[in-house]
Parts: C-alpha cells; structure tokens; sequence
C-alpha cells in the first residue's frame, strides 16, 4: 500500500498559494501483468489503469480537472517503473499554462525512477501570454531501463491571433543513469525573445518539439539504428549524446512536430525494441 499524504507535508507553504496538487504512480511487474498503484492529492488524477496492448503493458491516462495551470498553481508528477515493468503514461488534452496575472509563477515537478520500460507521451504543451511557468522533467534510469518521451511546447495561441508577448518561461529536462546526470537541457525563453526570431533559437517559429529515447546498457543504440531513424524521420534532428541516449529535435508548425514524435516513437518501438508501432487509441478520439 502507499502511505497517505498530507498536502501540508508535501507542499508546505505552497498549499495556502495557488493550487497544489500531487499524484504518485507506480508501476509494478506481477506475474505477467503491470500492475498501478497510485494515490492523488488535489486537482491531478487518473482515469483508469488500461491495457489495451494486454495485461503485460500498463497504460494510464493524467488528467487535471481544471483545465489549465495558474499563477501560483504547483504540479508534481512521481512516477516509478519497476524492473520488468511497463508502463505507458499520456494526457487527454493539452497542457495550459495560464496568464500569471498576479497569481505570480506556476510549477511543475515530472520526477521518473524507471527500472523497466516506459512511453511518456504527454499531449502538447501551450504557453499563454503572460505566463510565469517552472518545469522541471528528471529521469533517473537504471541499468536495464527503456524509454521514449517527449515534449511538445507551443508559445502563445497563435489560431487567435495570440502571441506570447510578455512573461517567463524556464524548464529544465534532466535524464541520469543511476544517478549521475547525462544529459541537462535548459530552456528560458522570454515574452518577445530575440531568441524567438534568431537562426540560433526558434528561427521564427512558435512550436519546438523535443524527443528521446533511452536504450537499456546490453542494447545501446548502434550506428545502423542512428542512422535508421534519421532517414525514417528526416523532418527531426537526431543526436547520440551517449551510447544509451538519442535525442531528436525539430522546430515548425504544432500539428506537424506532433506527427513526427509519432512517427519518431513508432520508429523506436519498430526497430529497437522489435515491438508493434501502434498508436495509441486516445489519438484517435
């Protein structure tokens, strides 16, 4: 069983600022099955545990109730992916962050312990105008870990006209292998950043995605595998930051970076881990 939690305990302060909310994950090989335990506190939950690829593959759906993250709001996501287990982990819509207003900054904590295999496939991410956003994504795998993620970030609401003009955006992706960090991507970028124009940053454009995938020590990703995906899926810039570690990034238009991460984690379950490169039934509602 998982302990209860005292949202007082786990935020501290925070609780009287904002909403906070908190949801544990974890997964667990049983036999032939995956089994999810989970416990919530606040507006974070989900669905159901599903196993539409069978009972060895669990997939669980995040939702959050109220839409849209606000100026004071805190999220932490723990996940934990035993060894032998598999897990998928998705969101039904995208993430919203709100105008701050004077509701100050928003944060989100996503913190990963993956032992067996994992798909961390979140919808897109929309930054408002006005938005003071913390995010701070950490993987933590072991020896025989497998994974693919990613993150999609689009600024502003660009089919109403909206740009993101003034307010804050600072998110850090950290993957380590039992500890010791491999690789840490920072990003902050500013309402109306030069970067958002420069050949060195967005070169004009408002979406970039951000895709990896982590290859268990026995299996690292070889030379042939490499330049496979680069030739599958061209429209991404794929780089080998070390023997277990592939990560692919792209820039362009919302709706076209979300179909190469398709393409991308399709790819990957194919070819590395010789496994069915079905979608998921969720994209498809």
């Amino acid at each position: 069983m998982l302990a209860p939690l005292s949202l007082e305990n786990r935020f501290g302060d925070q609780a009287a600022v904002g909403w906070p909310a908190y949801l544990r994950l974890a997964f667990a090989r049983r036999d032939l099955r995956t089994d999810l335990k989970f416990r919530h506190q606040g507006p974070l939950r989900i669905q159901k545990a599903l196993y539409p690829q069978g009972p060895q593959c669990c997939h669980a759906v995040v939702v959050h109730p109220p839409g849209g993250i606000a100026g004071g709001d805190s999220l932490t996501l723990d996940i934990s992916v035993q060894s032998l287990a598999e897990a998928v982990v998705t969101t039904p819509s995208a993430t919203k962050w709100y105008g701050a207003f004077k509701g100050g900054v928003a944060s989100q904590v996503v913190d990963i312990d993956l032992q067996g295999r994992l798909e961390w496939l979140p919808a897109e991410t929309i930054v408002f105008d006005g938005a003071q956003v913390s995010s701070n994504i950490h993987v933590n795998a072991s020896k025989q870990a497998a994974m693919v993620g990613w993150d999609l970030l689009v600024f502003g609401r660009h089919g109403s006209g909206e740009r993101f003009c003034t307010g804050q955006f600072d998110q850090r992706v950290c993957i380590s292998f039992d500890g010791t960090e491999i690789w840490i991507d920072r990003l902050r970028l500013a309402g109306n950043d030069d970067l958002f124009a420069s050949p060195i940053g967005m070169a004009g454009h408002h979406a970039l995605s951000t895709f990896w995938a982590i290859a268990p020590e026995a299996e690292p990703f070889t030379d042939e595998l490499v330049a496979g995906i680069r030739q599958a899926v061209s429209d991404m810039v794929f780089t080998r930051l070390h023997p277990r570690l592939l990560v692919g990034r792209a820039l362009g238009a919302p709706l076209v970076l979300d179909g190469t991460l398709k393409k991308a984690r399709a790819w990957i379950r194919q070819h590395a881990w010789l496994s069915e490169a079905s979608d998921l039934r969720l994209w498809a509602t």
